[in-house]
């Protein structure tokens, strides 16, 4: 009776460490596949900047290397037409488009830098359309000030209001 558990209790030992074998076989295989392919995520990162009195377009790898830059002033655009959404961001990403051909392959992410949003989703969804965009980052930093009227607007409704 007591070589029969034995007996189960060695098959179960043995059961268990051929799974155990197997699964770290696999994970090991995959982490060496993916190491001597050396698959990226994303080739290239586009980073749309809006800035005040202009607007910026630059390419790099993934290293951070720079491949491409292009500014509104570039394009001949002048005054109020550098920062106008979304005209000139789309003028920049036209002459962009001209001349790389790598991106239509090769995964692509996006940053915008202080675009508004259904202006970043036009772009987005255009860029889409010519190239592999795998990602989009948003980053605004413009204050939301919800319903409130500006400070100076507040000021000159109460002292009107106290006048009365």
């Amino acid at each position: 009776m007591f070589s029969f558990y034995l007996r189960w209790l060695f098959l179960f030992l043995i059961a268990n460490l051929y799974n155990l074998k197997t699964k770290t076989n696999y994970f090991i295989s995959y982490i060496y596949f993916s190491f001597f392919n050396k698959q990226k995520l994303i080739s290239y990162i586009i980073s749309i900047k809006l800035l005040t009195t202009n607007t910026f377009v630059n390419v790099n790898n993934i290293k951070g290397n720079p491949k491409f830059f292009y500014s509104a002033g570039m394009l001949n655009l002048q005054k109020l037409q550098k920062t106008r959404q979304p005209k000139a961001a789309i003028t920049l990403l036209r002459t962009l488009l001209l001349r790389s051909k790598p991106f239509k392959q090769k995964p692509v992410a996006i940053h915008f830098s202080n675009l508004f949003f259904n202006h970043q989703s036009y772009v987005f969804k255009k860029l889409s359309q010519k190239i592999f965009a795998k990602l989009a980052i948003s980053n605004t930093s413009r204050p939301h000030n919800g319903c409130r009227l500006k400070k100076k607007k507040r000021i000159k409704i109460r002292t009107r209001a106290k006048k009365l």
